[in-house]
């Protein structure tokens, strides 16, 4: 990683150097934007500040890096943070001076800021419970970050058509959509992994395509080795648009893409060492088991210690929340949080005592599955957003706690505000992504809904279109549809398929 850090922060100058540029208006949007990307950074609508992305690589969040968020939040005067679907943490409002001077500190202390954006491998995600989730196959950590550390190697070495996406998934809750990746690894019960490629959500979603069934993890590199080479070979350079590694399928076909990457592999295996060698870690801390488990709190496997669930609304933090986090954390033992593609936050390995402590300091999140609703930043921040996303979901949140619905009346919804589905909408029971609707040749601010969408690996299936929804429709749908499913004492899971009729009419109501 020395290498690498020195090598990133001879790019800096350079970086600040064209981001001045385009903050004094003589560098274009377009260009800068394809420049800064690589960097992990954006600017914001309207070009006067800047967002950063953070690696949190598969979104662990240790005491240290814990401390570095809190350190430059108070430098800087970071007021707001986003937890995004990509496990890492986003500054907002950023001038230039702070944006380069947080880089170079993230990368002084081994945050990488490489690819959080741009033609990059994006971070590796893993499953946020891995290594403590008593249901897991085993944990994947281990091989997460071993993918991790080799492809930012990597990164600086190599020109990719696009973005790529790899995951780790440790059971099949599949939080991570490690079917529906760039490349993903699904754990089986036998210490083996399933392997997806050429997946991947936003305009013309695609599932993965299996290349390998039951393989060896020790060979997990060979396999991510494969995938960056048949992208930079099969995918396409010239169109951005269709540069996404699950237009492969279109191009090649799934048996073409299966016996190329099957041969590649063995290549590989032949001439590459390149084999995974892992030094098993266990917690060594332990407590007192605890007869009842309070709301949000989680057994882990290891006997006494538990993991606090946590779900910032709409995945937003401010600094003083993470300072609040930071000091009642800092001096539990072996303790470390774990960020969700779902923007929510486990705290682990805390006794049932600390698990209390931090339950007390974390009762501003989510109180309901409604309330755990996943979306994108928003146009009102993001220069390509079309719908501001998490405005509208933080104002629907608000506005029907008046009607106290009962939790799971209303399911988790996923909200993108516009087709690049950073918000994941595909994968909602309900998904929402940004759209204009022409009402008598006018243009209308509103969006896409999907239905049925599911990321479990029992029933994997993205959402099935619709129809379209006015935004100033949105509350008022969501509302009538909390009062129906509350006056049969449901929930939206069992309502919907018992009353096909009345969810049908309601659906024809508003789209």
């Amino acid at each position: 990683m020395d290498t690498l850090q020195q090598e990133l922060l001879q790019e800096l100058p350079e970086f600040e150097k064209k981001t001045q540029l385009f903050y004094h208006k003589e560098m274009s949007v377009k260009d800068y934007k394809g420049y800064s990307g690589g960097f992990g950074s954006y600017a914001q609508r309207g070009g006067d500040a800047f967002m950063l992305r953070l690696r949190m690589n598969q979104g662990r969040i240790t005491k240290e890096k814990l401390a570095f968020i809190v350190s430059q939040c108070q430098k800087h005067q970071v007021l707001r943070t986003h937890c995004t679907t990509c496990q890492t943490v986003q500054f907002h409002d950023l001038k230039p001076e702070a944006l380069t001077a947080i880089m170079k500190e993230a990368l002084e202390n081994d945050i990488v800021i490489r690819g959080g954006g741009g033609d990059y491998p994006r971070n590796v995600m893993c499953s946020p419970l891995s290594g403590v989730d008593p249901k897991e196959a085993f944990d994947v950590y281990p091989y997460a970050k071993a993918a991790g550390e080799y492809l930012l190697k990597i990164i600086n070495k190599y020109s990719l058509p696009r973005k790529l996406k790899v995951a780790f998934s440790n059971s099949e809750t599949n939080e991570v959509h490690a079917n529906f990746r760039d490349l993903g690894f699904i754990a089986n019960d036998d210490h083996t992994f399933d392997v997806y490629c050429c997946g991947g959500l936003g305009n013309n979603p695609k599932m993965g395509v299996q290349v390998g069934s039951h393989i060896d993890p020790k060979d997990i590199l060979y396999y991510v080795n494969t995938m960056v080479l048949m992208f930079m070979e099969h995918g396409n350079y010239t169109n951005r648009a269709k540069a996404r590694s699950r237009y492969m399928q279109e191009t090649l076909g799934v048996e073409r893409i299966q016996e190329e990457f099957k041969e590649k592999v063995e290549v590989a295996k032949k001439y590459l060492d390149h084999d995974v060698v892992i030094t098993p870690y266990e917690i060594q801390k332990t407590g007192p088991l605890a007869n009842k488990l309070p709301n949000r709190v989680i057994a882990q496997k290891q006997e006494g210690l538990y993991a606090v669930y946590y779900h910032p609304i709409c995945g937003n933090m401010s600094a003083t929340k993470w300072q609040e986090l930071y000091e009642i954390l800092k001096d539990m033992d072996e303790v470390e949080i774990r960020l969700t593609p779902q923007e929510d936050l486990y705290i682990v390995n805390l006794t049932m005592e600390e698990a209390k402590v931090v339950l007390e300091h974390t009762q501003d999140g989510a109180q309901t599955a409604f309330e755990t609703s996943v979306s994108c930043i928003g146009a009102a921040t993001c220069q390509v957003g079309l719908r501001d996303s998490n405005h509208v979901l933080e104002q629907l949140i608000q506005d029907l706690r008046s009607y106290q619905f009962k939790d799971h009346v209303l399911p988790r919804i996923y909200i993108s505000g516009c087709p690049s589905s950073c918000g994941t909408n595909q994968v909602g029971a309900i998904g929402l992504q940004g759209f204009t609707k022409v009402i008598d040749k006018k243009p209308y601010p509103a969006f896409k809904m999907s239905l049925y969408g599911n990321a479990s690996l029992t029933d994997t299936r993205f959402g099935k279109d619709a129809g379209v929804i006015l935004q100033t429709d949105i509350l008022p749908f969501f509302t009538e549809l909390g009062q129906m499913i509350s006056q049969a004492n449901s929930t939206f899971d069992k309502w919907q398929k018992e009353n096909a009729d009345q969810w049908q009419a309601l659906l024809d109501k508003y789209l």
